[in-house]
């Protein structure tokens, strides 16, 4: 294959415990040509960055790709050599295979370059020697089948580290595994029938249909132990008998909607809207229903609306609802006084300390879109996810950079406010995470915080 090397001085790679020169990476760079049987187009050095911060070299490296309208293998030492942390180095990786190049790296363990950058940079905060030594430490002690972390519910880590039951909660997991098996419940109805009968969970809350669906599909309950790809059957003292939880394998499946390709739309105010009775979120829901008259003619209807979560994954609160239409045609005419009142109040106000509420939403968004690119980046870096959906992980952070700074700017986006209909849902969204913190409705009201 048509090969271009490349490398930066100022990374620091180390060769027999001193820096390497731009020679060794030439050498290197033809050396592994020659034994991949690839063909040595050129090479491309920086010593460093310019002023701007840009790489010149690298600039030039680009410029050539595109004028060659030609597929090349970019080969590089390692990871540090496109980018000084995680983050940079997908975002080099995606624009040069966006330009027809693919990456390597000059490393036998670790080619792959996003494999390379969590063993070379690691992740922030967090000591790569430290990190290998406890995943050593972890994986020795699965091979012995011991417990690693918080042991499941209905078990606890025992002395010599074997999980052991525990006897009120064992009866807990043969109740859940009854109701489903036998009992032929749902999922809301088993989180129904707990909560019901104050039948709390390990720290005293309110069992969730998560909670209950991942007890089921987990073999801990039949004394399997699995861990770092190990399946260890018999390891521990099962609670349910094999049967039985293979049983809950099969009616799960047999469950499962067959053929059904789900089509929802995004609904506007998703991850905004929280209820005023238990402060939960309120979640989307749409329902589609069909009907004869009574001349026999078939009709469909689709009915959207918001929906206390609390009530559909815990069985707790009531059944409070708003339709979609209705509550979000409520919001912005509130939005627009809303916003008044608080550029008013910023005017006003004398006290500069004060860290806006939204604010303080936008930070924790921000922190959230940055801890989904980096486990898209662990995904597609085994390979369980592909790049364009890396490169979609980034979109979503740089929206939401760009987003947080918006909500501190007084005035900002009002033109999308003044002209509501005729912007897209797209626009609509945005602005909403933008200048919205939260939105409060009670069965008869709705109350916008910004």
């Amino acid at each position: 294959m048509r090969a271009i090397g490349y490398f930066r001085a100022d990374a620091n790679t180390q060769k027999n415990g001193a820096a390497k020169s731009s020679i060794d990476f030439r050498d290197d760079f033809a050396e592994y040509c020659d034994l991949n049987l690839h063909q040595q187009i050129k090479t491309f050095g920086d010593l460093n960055a310019s002023g701007n911060g840009r790489y010149p070299q690298y600039d030039q490296m680009i410029e050539f790709i595109k004028e060659s309208r030609s597929n090349f293998l970019v080969v590089i030492p390692d990871s540090t050599h496109i980018g000084s942390d995680l983050e940079s180095v997908a975002r080099t990786l995606i624009f040069l295979e966006n330009n027809g190049a693919k990456v390597i790296c000059d490393d036998e363990d670790f080619p792959a370059p996003l494999q390379n950058a969590f063993h070379v940079l690691g992740v922030t905060g967090i000591s790569k020697t430290r990190s290998a030594k406890i995943k050593e430490s972890m994986q020795a002690r699965a091979l012995k089948g011991q417990g690693l972390g918080r042991p499941p519910y209905g078990y606890r880590n025992g002395d010599a580290g074997i999980l052991e039951t525990v006897k009120n909660e064992t009866a807990v997991v043969e109740l859940i595994f009854k109701l489903y098996t036998q009992e032929d419940m749902g999922l809301r109805l088993i989180v129904q029938h707990l909560n019901e009968r104050d039948i709390p969970t390990r720290r005293g809350g309110k069992w969730n249909v998560v909670s209950v669906r991942d007890m089921l599909k987990n073999p801990v309950y039949m004394g399997t132990y699995t861990r770092f790809g190990l399946r260890l059957p018999r390891a521990h003292e099962a609670i349910i008998p094999p049967a039985t939880f293979r049983e809950a394998q099969d009616t799960t499946r047999s469950r499962r909607p067959v053929g059904r390709v789900s089509r929802a739309e995004p609904f506007l105010l998703s991850g905004l809207v929280y209820c005023g009775y238990c402060d939960n979120k309120m979640m989307g829901v749409t329902r589609r229903q069909s009907w004869r008259n009574k001349d026999g003619r078939r009709h469909r209807g689709v009915y959207r609306y918001y929906q206390c979560q609390s009530r559909n994954n815990q069985s707790i609160c009531g059944y409070h609802t708003w339709r979609a239409p209705l509550l979000e045609g409520t919001i912005v005419p509130q939005l627009t006084l809303a916003l008044q009142a608080k550029q008013h109040n910023l005017s006003d106000s004398s006290n500069g300390n004060q860290k806006p509420e939204l604010e303080a939403v936008w930070e924790e968004r921000v922190k959230n879109a940055e801890r989904r690119f980096i486990q898209m980046m662990r995904k597609t870096a085994r390979g369980a996810a592909k790049l364009d959906e890396l490169a979609e992980h980034l979109t979503e952070l740089d929206n939401a950079r760009v987003n947080a700074k918006k909500a501190t700017i007084p005035g900002a986006d009002e033109d999308v406010l003044a002209n509501w209909q005729d912007v897209d849902f797209d626009q609509q969204r945005d602005f909403l995470l933008t200048h919205v913190a939260r939105i409060v409705v009670r069965d008869e009201m709705a109350r916008v915080e910004v």
